[in-house]
């Protein structure tokens, strides 16, 4: 029992390294396919996957050591079906009475581990038919795979990695295994009265969807500032091998800097964000993975230039307003005669409303209220995905967007 602790602990261990490397493209294939992100379905989803390494783990661990290692040699096989049934008669036979019998064949090993070889599937059965949709006949399959997966694992010695197999191929594994998947399959009505099901949690993405969240705008804005980032390098890449720029050029961009600091990298995001759009339909990049798209509030695609009004009027607010604002109280503290603290309380005011007028916008934000460049330019974000015609449809296929489904229900 300790060794099998110790191996789902191992599998505790790897599971956060695992769900680091794999949220970013799960939480965009969601959004991409359902428009929302649910967290249940984060739970279910994410406890399969902890499920797997779990049982892997069991499977693999513990390793041999350096010396048990070194001294191992060939594959060693069991291909005899259900010989885990003599090796039951066998406990039986030396018992004498039936409760004998039975109480022997039960502190038995050989009934531990095939017990314990049923149990490691049987997850495996209820979330392919809960979640995964799968029927019997794809659930057989995929379960004898997964336990031939394991078996091999176990024959190869871990992929060559050790001379020979420290762990025994067993057939009646093979079969346990997949009985224990089969198992629970048929036992994932019992467990599904306690959850809703697929339908429900797929119609309820699907109503989350026509809201445009924060977290959605998040995610598409922390998606596009990683092409920005590639970007970046690519053109740094090609600026270094094309020689020095124009001489016009960087006093223009020394310019910039010495009156904004980063003002360049502020203009170059904001070309970025107003041209995907006019490139790509109304869309960035990360509004693509999120299915979003830019709209005017009657639902028309904007106009060329109120892309640049709408990121142009984000970025001053963001980073214009607080420099001119610095600019200002560096010509105030200039002034003779001014108490030395005026500059820095004016300066702390001022700070103060800026940030409450963020704070502000936020809150606007996670009420699906449209936010001041939103307003200043005329335009508001949609999502493309369409509700489905058929109640029993929970998402649409890739490609079938509609921008304008939603553009006149409020929603934003």
């Amino acid at each position: 029992m300790s060794g099998y602790l110790s191996a789902i602990g191992q599998g505790l261990i790897f599971f956060p390294l695992a769900a680091l490397l794999l949220t970013l493209p799960y939480i965009a294939w969601n959004y991409r396919r359902y428009g929302s992100v649910l967290s249940l379905r984060i739970l279910i989803v994410y406890s399969f996957i902890l499920y797997l390494i779990c049982a892997y783990c069991l499977v693999i661990f513990p390793l041999p050591s350096g010396a048990e290692a070194a001294a191992l040699s060939g594959h060693r096989m069991q291909l005899v079906p259900f010989s885990f049934l003599a090796d039951f008669a066998k406990e039986a036979r030396g018992a004498g009475s039936f409760p004998a019998a039975v109480r022997a064949v039960v502190g038995s090993s050989a009934f531990l581990v095939t017990g314990f070889n049923l149990l490691l599937t049987l997850p495996f059965g209820v979330y392919l038919r809960y979640y995964f949709g799968c029927g019997a006949r794809r659930t057989l399959l995929l379960a004898f795979l997964l336990s031939l997966f394991f078996e091999l694992t176990q024959l190869s010695g871990l992929y060559g990695i050790y001379p020979g197999s420290y762990r025994l191929f067993d057939v009646d594994d093979l079969i346990v295994n997949t009985a224990g998947s089969m198992l629970g399959y048929a036992l994932e009505p019992l467990a599904a009265r306690l959850l809703p099901t697929r339908a429900q949690i797929d119609r309820a993405s699907m109503a989350r969807s026509r809201h445009v969240s924060l977290l959605r705008r998040f995610v598409a804005l922390g998606y596009d500032g990683v092409v920005w980032l590639a970007l970046g390098v690519a053109v740094s890449v090609l600026l270094s091998l094309a020689g020095p720029l124009p001489e016009p050029l960087r006093q223009l961009g020394a310019a910039v800097d010495g009156f904004w600091p980063g003002g360049l990298g502020a203009l170059g995001w904001t070309a970025y964000l107003s041209v995907c759009p006019m490139l790509l339909g109304g869309q960035t990049v990360g509004h693509r993975l999120t299915r979003l798209r830019i709209v005017e509030p009657d639902g028309r695609p904007p106009v060329w230039y109120q892309y640049p009004l709408r990121y142009g009027s984000l970025m001053l607010v963001l980073g214009g307003v607080p420099r001119l604002a610095a600019l200002a109280l560096d010509a105030l503290a200039a002034l003779p005669g001014l108490p030395a603290l005026a500059p820095a309380l004016l300066q702390l005011a001022l700070m103060g409303l800026w940030m409450l007028a963020l704070l502000f916008e936020v809150l606007r934000m996670a009420m699906h209220e449209p936010l001041f460049y939103e307003r200043f330019s005329h335009t508001r974000l949609v999502t493309t995905i369409r509700p489905p015609r058929d109640p029993d449809s929970f998402y649409l296929p890739e490609g079938r967007e509609d921008s304008e489904t939603f553009a006149t229900t409020g929603h934003r």
